[in-house]
């Protein structure tokens, strides 16, 4: 049934048979370098062909993964996963197979290695890769380190270019949200592809662009949200910041004699007003970006040359250009969190001549009229803030290749290949908006110009005169002269490199009673290089945001040989019409993470021709990468303090132990308390690799190699696998939530290290209270441990409408293409000793521990007669919890009901040379659920993007020409 797979271009590999009196082109696959064709391989492999990247007017390979039931939303590593465009992850698009991670999934090219996109992982951004160049995508999905080395442990994603492309192609789509207007997406190529007396060239050249979708533009995050509890939001103005445009100053000892702080606030007409969140808070959500504009500019080259019979060299070059340009919201400016070098507050003195006379009156009437003033404000008088990144990336393969007919007169069919691969990706990334702290400290300290007309001020200090100093006036917006002392470009630059050589000898060793034992004997050597070097002042914390270390120049190198071998053992007997075993052993040196050893083993049994059962266990790794073993970073966030009310609690030692911390039972601060807690978290050098064992088991129903089968079914494939990935020594912080509650809930002797890492002190929301939760630190290292378990399913049919009723041979046929992901275990256990969390049934969850979906599917179905097709793509979400109860507690998690999306697109090869295609994505504009940002693994964004639709109804029509 390839001929049905080729139109549906998505099939799970074996379950592909051939049509009644057709045959099968064996392709070989991706999962062991011992070539086979696909209908025989051990490991599940599904191959997803350019045909779906055109049907659903996708020009991402992520984006088009990210359908298939397999994969999950990769968080921080897409253009629509945060609505803050301001990070180092803006413009990356990762994938993220059976929800394990992305920097947990191997991409390939062709075979070979790539750069990574980004130091955090080596997670390859599939950004930098044309969609017009692509012949298919191979993915394995089960562990593949023995063949592939490290990061193979939920996969590998081996993309396969059309190396081989005869001709001139180019091409054009136009595509748009259809009823906001927005998130446009053009794009065009043009590749061509020609050969000569001893070799072939080829090269593609391609443009995309994705649009700017604001929050505002989008109820899902046009206004700000906060879900306490969950059953009863609070969306508005009760919900917004209370951090106001026009500031919030603080005045204790209201009235005089007491010990109570009193916020005020200044109304649109300029009158002092008592603070109230609901009349002067700041609308965060409509500041924010809902999707982060992205600009890519790709090309890809590649060439092979004959040197002699049974020798080729060969070229690959990529080259990819992505750039994000987004605003966010104004910087929140809070003078007690703020600090200037970790000490001075730039509060407003007292004597500062800009106080207005009412708030100065509220001054004079506390008990201490001298005191400096706290205040907050949204920065936004300053000017814009934004981001820019620019992520650039190369990639090189060079090398020879070859096959003999025997080694010296020893084995047979031996195949080779040497080859070294060079990649860099750069990250240059610049910010706008950051405020220096020490200049606005300064800038409050102000005094008359001594014999100077009145009116006129200076700042008090004389070294930050002679550098400029600008008095400052927080009261009645700032001027350009107040924004040029004040405002900073800030910035990133990055970088991380590749080489890696591989060299492999694959053949034939000798025959055995069944078929030929097949060998692969082979080496490999990579070098990964990175850095990331962030401006002086955000080294320093001297500006506005989190303070960041650089992570230092570190480099990774792994030196490796591995062996591959299958034995078929039995063939042609009664109920054992196939029998073969295969296995793998990958030895593997490193610098960071020492000395391990991966290996695989399994094999295929075929009772009958047409049923075939395989199952494959493997041993795989991930090693530690540069953003992980290095680099502080400083973060403020949600942590949810576990004192608050605890007199409601039915958990003893969490009463004792936050008795003991000196907070009150009745505890309850303002929201504004939880929202931003201070805290570090980094890296660690002595982390070691993970290690998982996958296992993979299932069956293959070919009906049409069954004689007695109907011919109505002929071309009915069906394949079943089991799987179950167990890692140990998870790479994985345990949470600053979760380190805040395990530091109260824990007894006495356990709970000591993680309460090291938590801190209370006060804040000027809570006059007078020193056991304020202000700071929470976090540091990775091999703690966790992970398992899931599930099913794939996968039905692929084609029939002849002909077939079905007389006479209607002229009406083309039907495929159906269905494929299920059935998850019944995703568990963790963050922490040794502790209880397993369970993960499974949740759409949502932290960005560390991601809920699972119990059911995903994708079934198509396409119509084809003649020169035109036309398709229905149906995606399935199971019904869901918002995230895992026990991370966030059941009485915090709402119910998500099932959805199904709609996708319709036709095809139309008007001509020879012209092809024109379009569609509808999401046809009945369903919105996304709504749930809280904390429970949903995003930040600030109350659905889980790439699960949910967030664009509505979504149109594109395009057009090929070929020469």
């Amino acid at each position: 049934m390839l001929v049905g797979a080729a139109a549906l271009a998505l099939t799970t590999t074996p379950a592909a048979a051939a049509p009644a009196g057709g045959t099968v082109e064996e392709l070989v696959v991706t999962g062991s370098r011992i070539q086979s064709p696909n209908l025989d391989s051990p490991t599940p492999v599904q191959m997803v062909g350019q045909d779906r990247l055109q049907a659903q007017g996708l020009h991402n390979i992520a984006d088009v993964l990210q359908t298939l039931p397999q994969f999950a939303p990769s968080f921080g590593g897409s253009r629509t996963q945060s609505t803050f465009s301001g990070t180092t992850s803006s413009g990356l698009n990762l994938i993220n197979l059976r929800n394990l991670g992305s920097s947990r999934s191997l991409v390939l090219i062709n075979g070979r290695r790539a750069p990574s996109g980004t130091i955090f992982s080596n997670a390859v951004d599939m950004n930098l890769i044309p969609s017009a160049n692509i012949k298919r995508i191979d993915v394995i999905t089960g562990g593949a380190s023995a063949v592939y080395g490290a990061d193979a442990v939920s996969g590998v994603v081996n993309i396969i270019t059309d190396t081989g492309f005869e001709g001139l192609e180019m091409g054009a789509s136009y595509g748009m949200a259809v009823e906001h207007q927005d998130n446009i997406n053009p794009s065009a190529f043009i590749r061509f592809g020609s050969s000569f007396d001893r070799g072939h060239v080829g090269a593609t050249l391609q443009y995309d662009y994705q649009g700017l979708v604001s929050c505002k533009d989008r109820y899902l995050c046009s206004d700000d949200f906060f879900w306490a509890p969950p059953s009863a939001p609070i969306r508005g103005p009760a919900a917004r910041s209370g951090v106001p445009l026009n500031g919030r100053f603080f005045v204790t000892g209201q009235p005089a004699g007491g010990g109570n702080a009193a916020s005020y606030t200044f109304d649109s007409s300029g009158q002092l007003a008592a603070f109230s969140t609901a009349l002067y808070g700041y609308n965060r959500n409509a500041e924010r970006t809902l999707a982060i504009p992205t600009k890519r500019i790709l090309f890809a080259a590649d060439g092979d040359y004959k040197i002699v019979d049974g020798l080729n060299a060969f070229m690959e070059l990529n080259y990819g250009s992505t750039e994000t340009n987004g605003p966010f919201e104004a910087h929140p400016f809070q003078s007690s969190t703020d600090l200037v070098a970790g000490l001075l507050e730039p509060s407003i003195p007292a004597n500062n001549p800009f106080i207005p006379a009412s708030l100065r009156a509220k001054l004079a009437a506390s008990n201490n009229p001298n005191q400096d003033i706290t205040w907050s404000q949204r920065l936004a008088g300053l000017g814009a803030r934004g981001s820019q990144n620019l992520r650039q990336s190369t990639r090189l393969a060079v090398g020879l290749r070859g096959n003999q007919d025997s080694l010296f007169g020893f084995g047979k069919d031996w195949s080779y290949e040497a080859s070294y691969v060079w990649g860099r990706t750069t990250l240059n990334g610049n910010s706008e908006g950051s405020v220096s702290r020490e200049a606005l400290y300064n800038g409050l300290r102000v005094q008359q110009v001594p014999g100077g007309p009145a009116g006129t001020y200076q700042c008090v200090d004389p070294l930050a005169r002679a550098q400029g100093c600008v008095p400052i006036n927080p009261f009645d917006g700032y001027n350009a002269a107040e924004s040029a002392y004040l405002v900073r470009s800030t910035g990133v630059n990055s970088a991380s490199e590749l080489e890696n050589g591989l060299a492999y000898l694959s053949g034939s060793l000798f025959d055995l009673p069944a078929g030929p034992l097949q060998v692969v004997v082979g080496a490999e050597s990579r070098r990964i290089t990175a850095y990331e070097d962030y401006s002086t002042e955000i080294n320093l914390g001297t500006v506005t945001g989190n303070q960041i270390s650089d992570s230092t120049r570190t480099t990774f190198t792994t030196n490796e040989a591995f062996l591959e071998a299958k034995a078929p053992l039995l063939r042609d007997l009664p109920f054992v019409k196939e029998l073969s075993v295969e296995g793998g052993y990958r030895w593997s040196d490193a610098n960071i993470g020492g000395r391990y050893q991966t290996w695989k083993y399994g094999g295929e049994w075929a009772p009958i021709d047409g049923l075939r059962l395989r199952a494959m266990k493997n041993r795989a790794v991930r090693a530690p990468v540069l953003g992980e073993v290095t680099g502080v970073g400083q973060t403020f966030g949600v942590v949810a303090d576990p004192c608050i009310n605890y007199q409601n609690s039915s958990n003893a030692t969490l009463k004792a132990n936050c008795a003991a911390a000196g907070v009150p039972a009745n505890y309850n601060p303002p929201i504004t308390v939880q929202q931003s807690v201070s805290g570090f978290v980094g890296g660690n050098p002595n982390l070691q690799p993970e290690v998982a064992d996958t296992l993979t088991y299932g069956i293959v129903l070919q009906a049409g190699r069954f004689d007695f089968m109907p011919s109505l079914l002929k071309d009915l494939t069906v394949s079943v696998d089991r799987f179950d990935i167990k890692i140990d020594g998870l790479i994985n912080t345990v949470g600053r939530q979760n380190l805040a509650q395990l530091c109260y809930e824990r007894p006495t002797g356990q709970r000591e290290v993680f309460c090291s890492q938590v801190f209370r002190g006060t804040r000027p929301e809570v006059p007078g209270a020193t056991y304020v939760l202000t700071q929470v630190n976090d540091q990775l290292s091999n703690i966790a441990t992970f398992q899931v378990r599930g099913v794939d399913l996968e039905v692929n049919y084609k029939v002849g409408l002909g077939d079905l009723v007389s006479d209607w041979d002229r009406w083309g046929s039907l495929s159906v293409n269905s494929v299920w992901t059935f998850y019944d275990k995703a568990s963790e256990v963050p922490i040794p000793g502790e209880s397993p969390m369970d993960l499974l049934g949740a759409a949502g969850g932290s960005t560390s521990d991601q809920g699972f979906l119990k059911r995903q599917g994708n079934t198509t179905v396409a119509w084809t007669v003649g020169d035109f097709r036309i398709q229905l793509v149906e995606r399935y979400i199971g019904k869901a919890k918002s995230a895992p109860a026990d991370i966030f507690g059941a009485e915090n998690i709402v119910d998500i009901p099932a959805e199904w999306y709609s996708d319709v697109s036709f095809r139309w090869k008007a001509t020879d040379q012209v092809e024109v295609y379009g569609g509808v994505n999401n046809l009945f504009d369903k919105s996304p659920p709504f749930f809280p940002s904390s429970e949903s693994g995003t930040q600030a964004l109350d659905t889980v993007p790439a699960y949910y639709d967030i664009f509505g109804r979504s149109a594109y029509a395009g057009v090929r020409l070929r020469f």
